[in-house]
């Protein structure tokens, strides 16, 4: 039964027309609910998933333990058979082992029954959270010479991953959601079609387009990884078994190229309704963007989106331990605080006491009072996995003998976020300010201008870490140090600053070397904004009056905004992530942001914990970047 085209139409339609009119729009309906079948398909057969809702093939450590009683005058004992691929086959135990330790605890028929060893080795009744994920086992290996030597594996325990892991490192969000909305995408343009909508047959076209281009580009993927046996392998290339695996996605481009021919020669003839210059503009935007889309999905998105999945798990870095969800505690632990008001000690003279670098000796808060005691109240796994609060900051209140103690179940981070906004702010507003200067001075007429552009840029050409390796060896605390000899010639100083301790100007010394190295990029974007601006109008302000202070304000800023604004934006961005004058520099006890990240991961190891800094690390700069474009308003210059 075909449908009715409305009135309106250019012309009736045949039977036949109708007819292959129903066909196309199915076929735009089919391959959206192609688009849910094959994500349901891909959910159900994933190898992960499946063994994460099923168990491994091979649990445990893949091992069979069985009591062996030879008679006297051999005592019993218990043989290890291993299961071939298994872990503990793979770990070098071999059939007929004799079992001595499981752990380092006696594993012999004269201290275990055979249930218990087998209850021993399964760990059924040990916590995920105190699983260590290995078993190390002691056993007797018998010798040619029939001695029984005494050798130790650790074996690792093949555990299945959480279900809710295994989906998310294996889909995301993102491929769900893309094939989600395709799906709809498809389907609802299917039904609109079949009304003889003009605007859906136009977006029907470029859909067929588009699908047309993603299945050659399968079946290119396809006819070589197939060709090679995977995408990089030294295998010879078999064109027989390319072919075979691309032909079949290019029988399926037929149907789409008959569809997207046949629609284009019959679309201003049968199907009726108009199109605005608006809607035209978003579908030439839209055909576009999909390749940039697609690109971002899988360069940018996918990342990000497989960041934000392992900041969900108790991940380590370098070990073969499986991944624990644990939800947002990673990010509860990172970002929990309190504030708290504290008693400096008080000396003889009614003053708060001091220690010898005149650092003030404060009393404990009564939170970490309330801490320390739950902390004995614990037991000691218990306590292993009590996260409490520490001090991060401490700030006196003016003429008081009290001050304000910032607390954190990560002061570290709470303090490389201090840290990090203190050397953005301050930096970048120096060098705004400096930079604007030297553009100033530099786009003025001058003999040696273009030798003072080049020579301005040195700075800026030198890599941050070699920058900041000088500076390392400028700054040294004692009398070696260049800026130190220099000062104390000079007669400035009494004796050896120790700039970059943490009892010195550490934070003004680091912000003075980012300024020297980045302010010539500055300087050189704000330059090329005022080469921009009309000669014209300075001299028609000098004409009315207006002295250069005021033509500064009234014509050069309001002008170089947009300028002034993008600059700001590229420098935040970089100081926010600002990791090499800082992991140079300084300690891990002073780290910013990034080095704090880097730390977390290469130091200690947790790479699920690393990921959440990183994925707070993206959310601060998008939040400055939000700021930026809605309150200097650079999307409307």
């Amino acid at each position: 039964m075909t449908l009715i085209p409305p009135g309106g139409t250019r012309r009736r339609p045949t039977e036949q027309e109708a007819i292959t009119l129903e066909l196309v729009s199915g076929l735009l309906m089919l391959m959206g609910f192609f688009a849910f079948a094959y994500l349901f398909y891909a959910i159900a057969t994933n190898a992960d998933i499946k063994e994460a809702t099923q168990g491994p093939e091979i649990p445990g450590i893949g091992l069979n333990v069985t009591l062996v009683e030879p008679g006297e005058p051999e005592p019993p004992y218990f043989e290890l058979h291993p299961i071939a691929r298994g872990t503990a086959s793979t770990t070098g135990i071999r059939a007929g082992d004799r079992l001595a330790k499981i752990d380092g605890e006696d594993a012999t028929p004269e201290t275990m029954t055979l249930e218990q060893v087998r209850a021993r080795l399964a760990e059924a009744d040990v916590p995920l959270a105190d699983d260590d994920f290995e078993i190390t086992l002691e056993f007797l290996r018998l010798q040619p010479d029939g001695s029984l030597r005494t050798e130790t594996r650790v074996v690792p325990k093949n555990v299945p991953p959480a279900a809710t892991i295994a989906y998310l490192k294996s889909f995301g969000f993102v491929v769900p959601l893309l094939l989600v909305l395709l799906g709809i995408f498809l389907i609802r343009l299917g039904m609109r079609l079949r009304q003889y909508d003009l605007v859906a047959a136009r977006w029907a076209l470029v859909a067929l387009l588009w699908l047309m281009i993603g299945l050659a580009v399968v079946a290119l993927w396809s006819f070589w990884v197939n060709g090679k046996g995977g995408l990089v392998t030294k295998e010879p290339f078999n064109y027989s078994k390319a072919v075979r695996g691309a032909v079949p996605v290019l029988l399926a481009m037929i149907p789409l190229a008959i569809a997207y021919r046949w629609l284009g020669k019959v679309l201003d003839e049968l199907l009726v309704g108009e199109e605005s210059l608006t809607s035209r503009n978003t579908r030439f935007a839209w055909t576009l963007l999909v390749p940039t889309l697609v690109v971002l999905a899988l360069v940018a998105a996918r990342p990000l989106e497989q960041t934000f999945i392992k900041s969900l798990t108790d991940d380590q870095f370098g070990t073969n331990r499986p991944a624990r969800f644990v939800g947002l505690r990673n990010y509860a632990n990172l970002i929990s605080f309190k504030f708290a008001i504290i008693e400096c000690r008080v000396d003889d003279t009614g003053e708060c006491a001091r220690t010898p670098n005149r650092s003030i000796i404060w009393e404990r808060s009564k939170v970490e009072e309330e801490e320390a005691e739950k902390l004995r109240s614990l037991t000691s796994a218990e306590r292993r996995r009590y996260v409490r609060y520490q001090e991060a900051a401490t700030w006196r209140l003016p003429n008081s003998t009290k001050g304000i103690r910032l607390l954190g179940k990560d002061p570290t981070f709470l303090k490389s976020v201090g840290n990090t906004l203190r050397f953005t702010v301050t930096s970048v507003t120096l060098e705004l300010v400096l930079g604007l200067l030297i553009a100033l001075v530099v786009n003025s007429g001058f003999r040696g201008r273009g030798l003072m552009r080049a020579a301005m840029l040195v700075p800026w050409a030198i890599p941050t870490v070699v920058s900041a390796v000088l500076w390392q060896a400028i700054m040294r605390p004692d009398q070696t140090g260049i800026l130190n000899k220099l000062l104390l010639d000079l007669g400035l100083i009494a004796g050896p600053k120790q700039w970059l301790a943490a009892t010195g100007p550490w934070m003004n010394s680091i912000v003075a070397i980012d300024v020297w190295k980045t302010t010539p990029f500055m300087a050189l974007l704000l330059l090329a904004g005022l080469q921009v601006i009309p000669g014209d109008l300075y001299e028609a302000a000098a004409v009315d009056g207006a002295s250069k202070l005021r033509q500064f304000f009234s014509i050069t800023i309001p002008l170089l905004r947009p300028t002034i604004a993008v600059a700001l934006i590229f420098r935040t961005l970089d100081a926010l992530r600002a990791f090499d004058v800082f992991q140079v520099l300084l300690d891990t006890t002073r780290p910013s942001m990034a080095a704090y990240n880097y730390n977390t991961l290469v130091l200690n190891r947790m790479d699920g914990y690393a990921s959440t800094v990183g994925v707070m690390i993206f959310i601060l700069i998008f939040i400055f970047t939000v700021l930026y474009v809605r309150f200097v308003r650079i999307e409307q210059e």
